[in-house]
């Protein structure tokens, strides 16, 4: 009990750091719950087994939820070139420099694996704090995740069953199909049959999220696979809107607890690492965050036809290895496939690659290399557009602004990263250029200096700032956004803000005085 108490303690400890820090929880919870093993404090080893199992069951629970198929519908073919060259280009260099290291073929195979596949947890956090980032290139990064995570899951399941060949290999992938047949059914009825359910209160909604995890957990102990491939299917099973944000909600608390023990359950048992092991661990972490950015750049322009910032930051938010990497050399030890030693090496690379990634994916690493960038070195930064009005992000209200503009005679040039908005206003005949709004050479093909007025929808202060220097006090730049400190922060800067709940404000009372003075019904104004 003493351990377990002390597990905890090592648990809360870590979170309170990573909110003091904006650090990722899972890193410090590993070497938090690593020291509390150093204090000499004696640990059950079963003990340990069991609570990393039923950490492990809400962990992947917690994955399957995050990952709604229907976030990434018309990037299914960019998210599936990207999610498996990255895959088995990291899966390659890591199996190739572990044996070159001089590990054992069984040992590279699941260091290889270990390195192919990034973290759902930290990756999530990590587009949830950025505004915006979901519209550009958080969807493609989830799709992706989805892609790596299944094809995890698929090897921890299998393994097992590749001594025996194909008679034991093929009952696993009927398996396999089965539970995923059975999750994307339950993924499409769910949300109907709680709508019709119209459940009372949290804790029956609780109640029913757990009582699924059980029930595809028990389904797959019945039919003799991993109940990882359970705890995941149903929570895929319970990834779809609305049925994910409630469920999320209630697990809340719950599931942190349950992530939180399993991590620091996994650093009790991880090994001190040699001077050796810890270069060696600095090695696969280094192919990690220098080959991933590069493979996900070059297929999300290509594939995704995203922006090269957008692509960038997309790669840089998957250069970190994954809580499903360790979890499958948890595996590979209870096999008897690899040793303790190897775990440690894996471990080591999350812990160093999870915590960086909060540093590395931030649109300021993403600028510096932007300007590395050879095909941005090559783009043309001559117009002739001049007493035009530039708009900067399209966004959902774009085609309001642009009709009022268009009617009165102006020219238009409109700015956007989102592929499918500028072959839409392509179509209608408009002036589009696609790409990054707060790049300068992006800002020099809109001629934005000789523009008559700019109008900016963008999400991140600092980049309407940016636009505001480059244009100089000549060209009036009026910014949407949407709270009181950004919009002083924008008139300092000599820009004009348009707060956007004033402005909501305003056309609704300018359309109530209008109703009420006429006695006509009309529709409220579009803001």
């Amino acid at each position: 009990m003493t351990g377990l108490a002390l597990l905890l303690l090592s648990s809360a400890t870590a979170f309170a750091l990573a909110q003091r820090f904006r650090l990722p929880a899972i890193p410090l919870l590993i070497v938090l719950g690593f020291v509390i093993t150093r204090l000499g404090v004696g640990m059950d080893r079963s003990a340990l087994n069991q609570v990393l199992d039923i950490g492990l069951a809400f962990l992947v629970f917690a994955a399957g939820i995050e990952l709604n198929p229907s976030r990434f519908t018309g990037q299914s073919r960019a998210i599936l070139w990207i999610g498996i060259v990255q895959f088995l280009t990291a899966g390659t260099l890591g199996f190739l420099l572990a044996r070159l290291i001089g590990f054992e073929f069984a040992a590279s195979l699941y260091i290889g694996a270990g390195l192919s596949t990034s973290s759902t947890l930290v990756a999530v956090r990590q587009i949830y704090r950025s505004p915006g980032s979901l519209r550009t290139y958080g969807r493609l990064v989830l799709g992706v995740l989805l892609v790596q995570d299944v094809a995890i899951i698929v090897l921890i399941v299998l393994l097992p069953r590749i001594p025996g060949g194909m008679p034991e290999l093929f009952p696993g992938i009927l398996a396999l199909m089965v539970m995923a047949g059975t999750a994307i059914i339950c993924q499409r009825l769910l949300p109907r049959i709680i709508r019709k359910g119209n459940l009372p209160d949290e804790e029956t909604i609780l109640l029913c999220t757990l009582a699924i995890l059980f029930l595809f957990s028990g389904f797959s102990h019945w039919m003799q696979i991993s109940f990882i491939a359970g705890g995941f299917a149903a929570g895929f099973a319970l990834s779809g809107f609305p049925v994910s944000g409630e469920a999320r909600s209630a697990l809340g608390s719950l599931n942190t607890f349950f992530v939180a023990v399993f991590f620091s359950a996994l650093g009790a048992q991880v090994e001190l690492p040699d001077p050796g092991t810890l270069l060696t661990g600095l090695a696969f972490s280094a192919i990690v965050i220098l080959a991933t950015p590069v493979v996900v750049t070059i297929l999300a322009e290509w594939k995704g036809r995203l922006s090269s910032r957008s692509a960038i930051t997309a790669g840089l938010l998957l250069a970190q290895t994954s809580e499903f990497s360790v979890i499958l050399a948890v595996y590979g030890v209870r096999l008897g496939h690899i040793s303790q030693e190897t775990v440690s090496v894996i471990a080591l690379v999350a812990v160093i690659s999870m915590t960086l990634t909060p540093f590395l994916a931030t649109d300021v690493v993403a600028r510096v290399l932007l300007d590395l960038h050879p095909l941005r070195r090559l783009m043309k930064t001559d117009s002739n557009l001049s007493d035009h009005v530039v708009i900067l992000g399209y966004g959902s209200s774009g085609r309001w602004v642009i009709r009022p503009l268009c009617a009165s005679g102006l020219r238009v040039v409109i700015v956007d990263q989102d592929p499918a908005i500028i072959t839409q206003l392509n179509k209608e005949g408009h002036t589009c250029i696609r790409g990054d709004a707060a790049d300068e050479k992006v800002l020099l093909r809109a001629g934005a200096d000789k523009a008559r007025f700019i109008i900016v929808s963008l999400h991140q202060v600092e980049e309407v700032v940016k636009i505001i220097k480059h244009v100089g006090p000549d060209v009036p730049v009026f910014s949407r956004i949407f709270e009181e400190s950004a919009a002083k922060r924008i008139a300092s800067s000599g820009g004009v803000p348009i707060l956007n709940s004033s402005a909501a404000a305003d056309r609704f009372m300018e359309w109530f005085e209008h109703n009420l003075a006429t006695g006509k019904e009309e529709a409220p104004p579009a803001t």
